[in-house]
């Protein structure tokens, strides 16, 4: 649905947010707030407000807030979409809607309706339909709520060949564009059919909460098809670029100042039921710098608790320097052989898996443990290269002090002079220092020069000025939209740059 953000504004204005909410909530008033017990968790003593004023809400509990919209989107699991038209009908607004999906101007926002279309359908098919009840045996047999399938809007995509196909057809939605997302493919002979049969369904979501792809598993398991079908590159969903669960997890990890990373769908699910919910998942791929750089808009202080299988740690060992290159304080949770998060959270609850969060040693010292394991420190040759490896861990930290302790750690287990360690992390830091970033790289071959010219007058582009003035104006989706879409490096001008990063 393409709506101005002024007819946004309109409908949010024209409502009470007090009259919404309880609905819901039993509000009594208190001051010049609304006071009742949060729906988002269980509390005993209400610590839920509402603001009627600044027609917002905020747990003080759980620290669950935001607008009407937020609240709607939470409580009843609905797109923002779809909270904006049931908004606007108890305001008795009416909102102009496009008859046909080939008429909206904004090419993003139609994927992002399809894919919105895809999801209800989907979880409206684990849910309520007869046909859904393979799936629901299966989340009910790992051990996933109703209320959270609801909340991540799990799915199921029937066997046949055409189910999603013709729901599509009947909601008059681009086919094309249907097919750029990965919902749907051609036939050979003409005509098209669903990429998803079968299979359980894991919406993708942004960060600001659109979804954006999608990861489906099969429930039968069959050597001819790929366990795993996942969302292809489009134009509102890059891999790279994603941390499944980010959307859930991210006030939790703002709250506590500290994400842990896992590997797969289940694990966040496991782990966010359980009521641990600073998590965050690599969606399938290996963790990525465009990740990390997403993750430390929110915390620079990372739990990696990847599979204990050897797949797993092997993938831990790869993070930890993209981690440490963008500054991240580093820990490694490592559990029993054969668990992983998903496994141990059911079996041994929420205490003992965050007492191993809690009692997660650093990165040097798991690393050193899994080189023990290896058999890398009983030969000359393997223990050399192995100490070679932590230095060079040991040289993307850039706090100089944890760096310092970090080598006398190494030269104190390998029982080696401080000073040859140092030296060793000489070499490193004299080696990386002298290579070129891509961007210098770029630079010195049309001459352009690193140095910092003063620029008193320097005038942002007015597209970016109009942007920053709209960031301050405080609008949600406004917000989210560009910090989705925009890291501050882009902007182009230094005080445009460091606005955007306050």
């Amino acid at each position: 649905m393409s709506v101005s953000e002024q007819q946004v504004e309109q409908i949010r204005e024209s409502v009470n947010i007090v009259d919404i909410i309880s609905q819901y909530v039993d509000l009594k008033k208190r001051g010049k707030n609304y006071v009742g017990r949060c729906p988002f968790h269980n509390e005993k003593t209400p610590s839920f407000t509402v603001n009627e004023e600044k027609r917002i809400y905020h747990c003080f509990g759980c620290h669950a807030g935001g607008n009407v919209f937020k609240f709607l989107m939470e409580i009843k699991n609905i797109s923002f979409v779809e909270a904006l038209k049931e908004t606007a009908s108890f305001a008795g607004i009416n909102i102009e809607e496009e008859s046909s999906f080939n008429k909206k101007l904004n090419t993003n926002e139609i994927y992002y309706e399809i894919n919105e279309l895809a999801a209800k359908y989907f979880s409206s098919n684990l849910l309520t339909s007869k046909e859904g009840e393979t799936a629901r045996q299966y989340f009910n047999s790992r051990k996933v709520k109703i209320a959270t399938q609801r909340s991540f809007g799990l799915g199921y995509a029937f066997p046949g060949w055409d189910n999603l196909l013709n729901f599509l057809g009947k909601e008059k939605a681009d086919i094309l564009k249907a097919k750029e997302l990965g919902l749907i493919d051609s036939k050979d002979g003409g005509g098209y059919y669903d990429k998803y049969r079968g299979r359980i369904i894991f919406p993708i979501f942004s960060a600001n909460g659109r979804v954006i792809g999608f990861g489906g598993r099969i429930l039968e398991k069959n050597d001819n098809v790929a366990k795993y079908l996942n969302s292809p590159e489009s134009a509102v969903y890059s891999k790279r670029k994603v941390l499944y669960g980010l959307f859930h997890s991210k006030d939790e990890i703002r709250k506590l100042d500290k994400a842990i990373l896992v590997e797969g769908y289940m694990d966040i699910i496991s782990l966010f039921q359980a009521g641990i919910k600073n998590v965050v998942a690599s969606s399938g791929t290996a963790l990525t710098e465009e990740q990390v750089q997403l993750l430390s808009r929110f915390t620079k202080n990372v739990v990696v608790n990847f599979d204990a299988d050897e797949a797993g740690q092997k993938a831990a060992l790869r993070s930890i320097e993209i981690l440490l290159k963008y500054d991240f304080d580093v820990r490694i949770l490592d559990l029993p052989d054969g668990e992983d998060p998903d496994s141990f959270v059911n079996k041994y609850g929420k205490d003992q898996f965050e007492e191993k969060v809690n009692n997660s040693g650093n990165f040097l010292e798991y690393q050193m443990m899994r080189y023990e394991k290896a058999g890398m420190l009983a030969e000359p040759a393997s223990q050399t290269e192995a100490i070679r490896n932590l230095v060079k861990n040991a040289a993307l930290v850039s706090d100089e002090l944890k760096r310092s302790i970090m080598i006398k750690t190494i030269a104190k287990k390998f029982n080696l002079r401080e000073k040859l360690i140092e030296s060793e992390l000489e070499k490193v830091l004299n080696v990386t220092q002298n290579i070129p970033t891509e961007k210098q790289f770029i630079k010195k071959e049309i001459g352009i020069s690193d140095k910092k010219v003063p620029a008193p007058n320097e005038k942002a582009n007015p597209v970016e000025r109009d942007m920053i003035k709209l960031l301050f104006e405080g609008n949600a989706e406004i917000t989210g939209w560009v910090f989705d879409t925009i890291i501050p490096e882009e902007f182009s001008t230094e005080i445009t740059r460091k606005i955007a990063d306050i």
